[in-house]
């Protein structure tokens, strides 16, 4: 067999799925070996920060790797902001890159680039074959890499004649998983004894927030009166009704400051000292007070569920308190103009049950967001690295990893135009995702962040960086170019019909929500 079909058959013993690709001429002979290999998805991405986006969220809800096919160092650099937002979510990734045959590199072809150094500029792990004897071993230790807890970006990349080479060798089985790290168990103690003073704070993050973790949590907090805090954006949180009720820091630095103000201590699991997103004019960009004491008991690549029940058990935590246990919305909105105020409460009344929210909502999310917070249990997943444009594609890889669940969609329109490619992906599969856009024509947050940085006054040429207006985008014919029916509901009845059979049916859908 050629070495493309070794290194196929390589990654399928080690439990890869689904392929997410964008491959061109150098990528031929593994295209050829996923078709030959039917254990195989593949999923084509019209644009590459498509397929890294829908990697993550694969990767988020299936708890392991997909892989990525990317051409050549353009490819791999078009799929980097998604890439970069994986990494911070730490999401299990592996990019299969390909390059030009390793004679040809000489010749400075127009596709030529610093591949290796780009890849290492988003990447825990960067392997290059060197020959088609090499590939199936580094595609073993690649498959390693990206799947040792809880998750780091590994780069495989494969010249043309490496992959198109005769495979001799026998392939080999696949390495050992690398687990979490061990906690330092000697600080338990000093841990609980943090948490039992008065305003306290375990701050958990990472991994471990699934409803095991939160659960844990949450009998500690009801033993120790200590406060449950989360970062501002999360890979992945269990909440909803019954659920308990972790906080999370706010988006706005002034707000995360007032928020923290008086922590006698922070207990940190799989999370760090929160800083302020960006810097701004004679403001701190640490945000904790100086007087707090902090200790990391977990690291996100140690042992955070140990941590966590070694404290229940040094806490002596066996029951939640009812005020940490998320209540259910009592009024849900039956007529009136659909707006913001009463879009929360609507979505979160007509979620089904282990929903999957993609949340790339900006500034809407401020006020529709947390209304969420009482549906039922779902699943939240958020913009871990901040570069817009993951919401849509996020989606496309958590509704193939979890197929017998619904997902939905909140996006700004600015973000959404960084992706839009992924509504034809989401058609393509057929897959259960209902996209609500909210559509003020415009980039809100930036229009917020002009006037917090204290820049001077501006005009109409600055106003025209931050508007979608002139020309309007037509998300209606747009989504439906794309072959995703588009909903544009003006009242609580029309949304509440749209949306209703939106989740409930297959295939997916677009509800536009004009702001």
């Amino acid at each position: 067999m050629n070495a493309s079909d070794a290194l196929i058959k390589t990654l399928v013993a080690n439990g890869l799925e689904v392929i997410f690709a964008n491959p061109g001429t150098s990528e031929m002979h593994l295209v050829a070996s996923i078709d030959n290999n039917p254990e195989i998805r593949p999923v084509l991405g019209l644009f590459e920060g498509v397929v890294t986006g829908a990697a993550d969220g694969y990767a988020r809800m299936a708890e392991k790797s997909a892989a990525n096919l990317l051409h050549l160092g353009p490819g791999l650099g078009n799929g980097f902001a998604n890439i970069h937002n994986a990494k911070k979510a730490r999401s299990p990734m592996l990019n299969i890159v390909g390059d030009h045959a390793t004679y040809h590199l000489k010749h400075n072809a127009p596709l030529t680039s610093d591949l290796d150094n780009l890849a290492k500029s988003a990447s825990d792990w960067v392997g290059r074959a060197t020959s088609s004897n090499d590939l199936c071993d580094l595609g073993n230790t690649a498959w390693q890499k990206a799947n040792a807890f809880p998750g780091q970006i590994a780069t495989l990349i494969v010249p043309a004649d490496s992959a198109w080479g005769n495979f001799k060798s026998k392939i080999p089985a696949p390495l050992e998983q690398l687990n979490p790290d061990p906690i330092d168990e000697s600080l338990v103690k000093k841990s609980c004894e943090i948490l039992q003073k008065d305003n306290s704070m375990l701050f958990i993050g990472g991994r471990f927030l699934n409803e095991e973790c939160v659960t844990l949590a949450a009998k500690i907090s009801s033993k120790t009166g200590c406060r449950l805090v989360t970062d501002t954006f999360v890979s992945r949180i269990r909440r909803g009704e019954g659920l308990p009720i972790i906080e999370q820091v706010p988006y706005f630095a002034e707000s995360a400051t007032e928020f923290l103000k008086d922590t006698s201590g922070i207990v940190f699991i799989g999370s760090r000292p929160p800083v302020s997103f960006f810097a701004y004019p004679d403001k701190e960009s640490f945000l904790t007070p100086i007087s707090t004491e902090i200790l990391n008991l977990s690291t996100p690549e140690q042992d955070g569920y140990k941590a966590l029940r070694a404290l229940v058990d040094e806490s002596d935590g066996k029951e939640i308190i009812e005020s940490l246990i998320q209540s259910k919305i009592e009024d849900m909105p039956t007529t009136g103009d659909l707006n913001v105020n009463n879009l929360g409460l609507l979505i979160a009344n007509l979620m089904p049950e282990e929903s999957i929210v993609s949340d790339e909502a900006a500034t809407s999310s401020f006020l529709v967001t947390p209304q969420a917070l009482k549906a039922k249990p779902h699943d939240w997943l958020t913009l871990t690295g901040g570069s817009i444009g993951q919401g849509l594609p996020l989606a496309v890889g958590a509704a193939i990893a979890r197929p017998d669940r619904p997902v939905i969609t909140l996006h700004g329109d600015g973000g959404a135009m960084y992706t839009n490619q992924a509504l034809w992906s989401q058609a393509r599969e057929n897959l259960n995702i209902t996209n609500i856009i909210f559509a003020n024509n415009s980039y809100e947050i930036l229009k917020i962040e002009l006037s917090r940085v204290g820049a001077i006054k501006t005009g109409k040429r600055a106003d025209s960086m931050l508007s979608l207006e002139n020309p309007e985008i037509n998300w209606v014919e747009l989504s439906r170019s794309m072959g995703v029916p588009c909903y544009q509901p003006r009242t609580v009845e029309d949304f509440r019909k749209v949306f209703s059979s939106s989740v409930d049916e297959p295939g997916p859908s677009t509800i536009v929500v004009n702001l």
